[in-house]
């Protein structure tokens, strides 16, 4: 790996000291806000002083999301104790890898923007591009069992996201330009008018993304007689992860990203406690590549690459094809509708979630839009939840949910089979109610019970088949029960323990029940590589139980520290097990069989287990009114203890590390701010076996420690300058692909 910390320390203080210069207080009231004294709804439905919530409870407001420069709402989260965020491929990845407590968001973290789910209904991801991130006020992280009053997906926390009210009327407009080409533009207007408000947000992201390197495995034959000097001395040789030989050939071309934002929300007030809201989002990217900007060290005239000969040592078989990606998009839109009634305690709301996605057909630079494969689902949710006062000592909530999946035909490409997902359709309706207690035993101690029931219908799937299978199964029912059981004991108003026992679910995905996927490599490759996955309709619901123990202090007015203990045990969890059957597929191929090439058959099933030990701890420190700094480290072993296979057993689950660490220190005085951030995490693993012990190669996720560096200059009330720098020490690392080195983005804004 390369550090080059030096220059990375240099351009540090040279940002910094260039715009540290006098001015009007500006940045007066932008202090950051360290007391366990803010206020929190989403852990318990109500609102509450995070030192009196018996769980482990952050809080991202809009002016850390300011001052850390995020782009997207999973920059802003990477401050979060127990939260990694992977996004390999800069801005043009939609949906960075994020973890909690080694648990992916989205099918089992559940992500709320204005009480409705972001998850799409389809794949059970989240689309972290969807709001524009100066739309927020706040972000409530909310970690461990969250099913009992919020059903499925809160397997391992919540969430949430609120977004702004206008109170008075403001306008802003900025212009971002930065490494990769990249150009963002953004505009937002709000005020309040009487009982009426509206806040508008735009952000359009143009950007030709970096373009990773492309490798193809290397193979010895008997007739090694080759002298050195030979054909593969054309290319970069480098281990595998599992310590095989791969060759590096090339790069793919750079990856056009065309992304735009759209935000609005709209709020009447009728009085002081009675608010209507209704919100709109939309999401809409489409990438391409530029073909022309291919790196080949390839030479067809001069080496026979597409296959073997028998002079050489060490051959490899590779394709054009191999440099060459299918274009996509994404359309999304979420649409909310609220009512809150603060005095009587009453919330309502609705929403949907609609997803349309799309990529080409096939791996090819000629590929056209008529050549598609078309992912569309939707997401219709209904809530009302109500407090009452029982008695002097027991506060309750009631809730009911309803919530409709739907998961569009998708139409299968009649050729090419190995680069379309297989078509599916299916339905599933969703009815969850809730009741929850607190009952407050005196000023110190409090405990709070609740017990949610879910049922589920599962219905009109329609599973295709590659070989013409077409398959309609049965209709069928599930339920869940999530209790959960916390007691919290208040020492004075400086410090808190709680302990707490939950269980929580998370039910499977259209996409895992109906719609499978066609694996294959270009012509010449084995058998092995080949496989397809069909889709399984009797998926069981994915359940934890989780043990915690935390402790929060206010060391003082300007500390305070929070940590935590936690055991999770998981059971059914989906894996992919290989049936022990053949398919054999018509392709251009027919490598094995003269009616074609032989894949072998998986399936996902829900006989998987798992377990997570993990300790958290986070301190955040106000030096004085212009310095800060926080500093938070998890240590956990999320385990498979029962996979696929024997070898897979008491492995360290895929993709999730072990040890993560974030630190930063932000600086504000008069009209400048700055934050220098940093974020480790351990290596990680992409194998289910944990095979892959090779770091700094392709394929491999390796450890690596980032920094990021902002800073901000109002000249005066109007004008204002930002520079971000990500990856500040230029490091070189691989999370699977390689990782972006050294960027910037520098951005003009004027404020109305």
């Amino acid at each position: 790996m390369k550090s080059n910390f030096s220059k990375g320390l240099l351009m540090t203080a040279l940002i910094t000291g260039s715009v540290i210069w006098g001015g009007t207080n500006v940045f007066a009231e932008e202090l950051q806000e360290y007391s366990l004294d803010q206020m929190v709804v989403t852990a318990t439905r109500t609102e509450k002083k995070i030192i009196d919530v018996p769980a482990s409870v952050e809080v991202v407001t809009a002016k850390d999301i300011e001052k850390s420069g995020a782009t997207y709402i999973d920059d802003a989260l990477k401050k979060v104790t127990g939260i990694a965020v992977s996004r390999t491929g800069g801005l043009a990845n939609s949906k960075p890898v994020v973890t909690m407590r080694g648990v992916k968001s989205g099918s089992d973290v559940l992500v709320l923007v204005d009480g409705q789910p972001m998850v799409n209904a389809y794949s059970g991801t989240v689309n972290w591009n969807d709001i524009p991130v100066e739309s927020i006020e706040k972000i409530e992280v909310v970690k461990g069992p969250g099913s009992a009053i919020y059903g499925s997906n809160a397997m391992a926390g919540v969430i949430n996201i609120t977004t702004k009210d206008s109170e008075k009327m403001h306008a802003k407009t900025s212009l971002t330009y930065g490494t990769n080409h990249t150009w963002i533009k953004k505009v937002n207007v709000g005020d309040k008018v009487g009982k009426f408000g509206y806040d508008l947000y735009y952000q359009g992201t143009d950007s030709h993304t970096y373009s990773d390197m492309t490798s193809a495995s290397v193979s010895k034959r008997k007739e090694a007689n080759e002298p050195e000097g030979g054909t593969l001395n054309k290319f970069p040789l480098s281990p595998t992860t599992t310590g095989g030989k791969q060759a590096i050939i090339g790069k793919k071309g750079n990856k056009i990203w065309d992304e735009d934002n759209y935000k609005g929300k709209f709020t009447y007030k009728f009085d002081d406690s009675k608010t209507l809201s209704l919100g709109y989002m939309k999401t809409k990217n489409e990438y391409t590549y530029d073909y022309r900007s291919h790196e080949r060290w390839i030479d067809n005239g001069t080496y026979n690459l597409t296959g073997s000969t028998a002079k050489k040592s060490e051959y490899f078989s590779v394709s054009d094809k191999s440099f060459d990606a299918a274009p996509g998009g994404v359309d999304e839109r979420i649409y909310t509708i609220g009512y809150a009634d603060k005095d009587a305690g009453l919330h309502v709301n609705a929403g949907l979630t609609d997803n349309r996605s799309w990529n080409g057909g096939v791996y090819s630079g000629g590929t056209s839009k008529t050549d598609l494969s078309k992912y569309n689902s939707k997401r219709y949710t209904m809530g009302v939840t109500k407090e009452v006062q029982l008695s002097n000592n027991d506060h309750a909530v009631f809730g009911l949910q309803y919530q409709h999946d739907k998961m569009d035909k998708v139409k299968l490409k009649s050729s090419d089979f190995k680069t379309i997902s297989q078509a599916g359709e299916g339905k599933t309706d969703m009815y969850g109610i809730f009741f929850q207690d607190e009952h407050k035993f005196n000023d110190k101690v409090s405990l709070i019970g609740a017990l949610r029931y879910d049922h589920w219908t599962v219905k009109d799937g329609h599973v295709y088949d590659v070989n013409g299978m077409d398959d309609k199964p049965d209709s069928r029912s599930d339920s869940a029960l999530s209790p959960k059981l916390a007691l919290n004991y208040k020492f004075d108003d400086t410090q808190s323990a709680y302990v707490s026992w939950g269980r929580a679910f998370s039910a499977p995905s259209l996409y895992d029940m109906f719609s499978g996927t066609v694996n294959g490599k270009i012509a010449g490759s084995v058998q092995s590589s080949k496989t397809v996955v069909i889709p399984n309709p009797g998926l069981k619901p994915q359940i934890i139980t989780t043990t915690e123990a935390g402790y929060k202090k206010s060391i003082s007015d300007k500390t305070s520290i929070q940590m935590a203990v936690f055991h999770n045990k998981i059971k059914n969890i989906n894996y992919q097990g290989d049936t022990g059957r053949k398919q054999y597929l018509e392709d251009d191929d027919h490598l094995f069989d003269s009616n074609g090439s032989m894949y072998a058959e998986k399936q996902l099933t829900s006989n998987g287990e798992g377990k997570t030990i993990g300790f958290e701890i986070g301190l955040t420190h106000q030096f004085d009114d212009k310095l800060s700094a926080y500093v938070n480290a998890t240590i956990q072993n999320p385990q498979i203890t029962k996979g696929a296979s024997a070898k897979e057993n008491d492995k360290i689950v895929r993709t999730t590390p072990k040890r993560l660490l974030n630190i930063g220190v932000d600086y504000v005085d008069n009209k400048f701010s700055a934050e220098l951030a940093g974020n480790y995490y351990s290596k990680k693993y992409g194998k289910a076996d944990n095979s892959d012990t090779i770091t700094d190669v392709p394929g491999a996720y390796d450890p690596v420690f980032l920094m990021s560096f902002t800073s901000k200059y109002n000249f005066d009330k109007h004008h204002g300058l930002e520079f971000s720098v990500f990856n500040l020490l230029d490091r070189e690392y691989y999370n699977y692909s390689l990782g972006q080195g050294r960027n910037f983005l520098l951005t003009y804004s004027y404020t109305f």
